[in-house]
């Protein structure tokens, strides 16, 4: 008797939460492209000079603002900007020999890519040229995680990790040894965009400093590291490549399967902002569902859902790992007042 009593248990639980999963239908729009960010690229001139351009923007809501800068550094102001459906569109008007001239860009933004064309007008003749722009890290900021690898006097190869930030001015983070211990870094210099600091450990009872010095280029810092060890001073090439920092933002979509075989189809919209998590989950009758108590902390993702089903508060909690397009990780629930867990394996939609 008892074991029929838990199989209708079973069943009853795997219809509700068949319920409320198929209920939810895919998001109509995807998160808004954001332009926000410092976008590069070269263009050659009619007498064979080439030339890059350096566009800094911010982006509120269907509103843009920014700059570019000029050969001489000089930022000039951007006019009627805008972006709507991922199209962008501003002018830059600059004075040059006592002549002003005006050129207009338009493109369309996906991911940290931007393609269209620029028009330029001066003196009565318009230029029309291709633009392709890319997004990426502005001029020697050193902020992000950083990965090399080496291979040690054992020959054995390893791989470490910084961690670097700007701080009222200041530089600082730590370097992650062997042993996935954290030293802070000390000596730390930013000059434009050199950098150097230098990372003090013990190992044995013997103290070792490593110096690093090199030229960040992008999301590449490419130099030299000395390692000094008693009277020794050991010598090797340095280039570190910045991780690109995990970012939810989008339209999620992602098959589970219940317990009872059927394989349900969900859908989910996330914005990110820093380590801060929004977001919704459609039900059945297209009302959305806000995600709570989402963040984002070294690229895992969580929040949960609750509503009310008969009388009885439901939690759904979500927990994954950003790589890419791809969020996987598992799901919770405590439908019927017993746990239940199952794979959570998501794509985020083109």
């Amino acid at each position: 008797m008892k074991s029929r009593q838990i199989v209708c248990i079973q069943l009853a639980v795997c219809a509700a939460l068949a319920s409320w999963l198929s209920s939810s239908a895919p998001f109509a729009a995807e998160q808004k492209a954001n332009a926000t960010g410092t976008w590069k690229w070269s263009f050659t001139t009619q007498s064979g000079q080439t030339f890059e351009t350096t566009l800094k923007l911010k982006q509120e809501g269907d509103k843009i603002t920014g700059a570019v800068v000029g050969r001489d550094g000089a930022e000039t102001a951007i006019a009627e900007a805008g972006i709507k459906g991922g199209e962008i569109a501003f002018t830059v008007t600059r004075e040059r020999n006592g002549q002003k001239f005006t050129t207009k860009y338009r493109g369309k933004l996906a991911g940290d890519t931007i393609k269209g064309s620029s028009e330029s007008e001066r003196d009565g003749q318009t230029t029309k040229r291709d633009w392709e722009a890319k997004r990426g890290a502005a001029a020697g900021d050193p902020t992000g995680t950083w990965k090399w690898s080496y291979t040690g006097q054992d020959g054995q190869a390893r791989e470490s990790t910084l961690k670097l930030k700007m701080a009222e001015g200041k530089l600082n983070g730590t370097l992650t040894g062997r042993g996935g211990t954290d030293t802070a870094i000390s000596d730390a210099v930013l000059k434009g965009d050199e950098i150097s600091f230098a990372v003090t450990r013990e190992r044995n009872g013997e103290k070792f400093t490593s110096k690093y010095a090199g030229k960040i280029s992008g999301d590449v810092i490419k130099g030299k590291t000395e390692m000094a060890s008693g009277d020794q001073t050991r010598s090797r090439d340095w280039e570190a490549k910045r991780e690109k920092a995990a970012d939810a933002t989008g339209t999620w979509q992602w098959k589970m399967t219940l317990p009872d075989g059927t394989v349900m189809e969900r859908s989910a919209k996330l914005k990110q902002e820093g380590d801060k998590l929004s977001g919704a989950i459609a039900g059945r009758d297209g009302t959305e569902r806000p995600i709570e108590e989402g963040k984002v902390q070294a690229g895992e993702v969580s929040f949960q859902v609750t509503f009310e089903r008969d009388g009885n508060k439901v939690a759904i909690k979500y927990r994954g790992k950003v790589e890419g397009d791809s969020l996987k990780g598992k799901i919770e629930s405590n439908f019927g007042g017993e746990a239940r867990s199952f794979d959570w394996d998501a794509a985020r939609g083109k």
